[in-house]
């Protein structure tokens, strides 16, 4: 993201994709801001708010679907969930940013309650 501006609700940033171009202005209601969290995958990849995570790198008799990156609000801290709303345990060094829900939702089999 480049720049906010509050006072017109617009924002210009740079798309999310191979061009890395500019966005030029766009109004709030046409994007998603998403909460970087302060972590990083094993590969060094920042982790976002509503990022899918695959768990099972490098982990033998692990097969578990998608993790979901989301706030929990009774904790106050982003936490992990699987497909069962089951809160999963952060293993950062193991895991691996998939994608998101809004640009991979196919990869994602449970509920998006945010």
């Amino acid at each position: 993201m480049q720049e906010i501006y509050f006072s017109r609700n617009e924002i210009s940033g740079t798309w999310l994709n191979d061009t890395k171009e500019n966005t030029g202005l766009l109004k709030w209601d046409g994007c998603d801001l998403l909460q970087g969290i302060g972590l990083k995958d094993m590969h060094g990849q920042e982790m976002f708010e509503g990022d899918l995570i695959d768990d099972t790198c490098n982990r033998i008799g692990i097969n578990q679907s998608a993790l979901l990156v989301r706030w929990d609000p009774k904790e106050a801290r982003f936490c992990l969930y699987d497909n069962k709303e089951r809160q999963i345990w952060w293993h950062p060094h193991l895991q691996q940013v998939i994608g998101n829900i809004y640009e991979n939702r196919s990869l994602w089999h449970g509920k998006l309650n945010f």
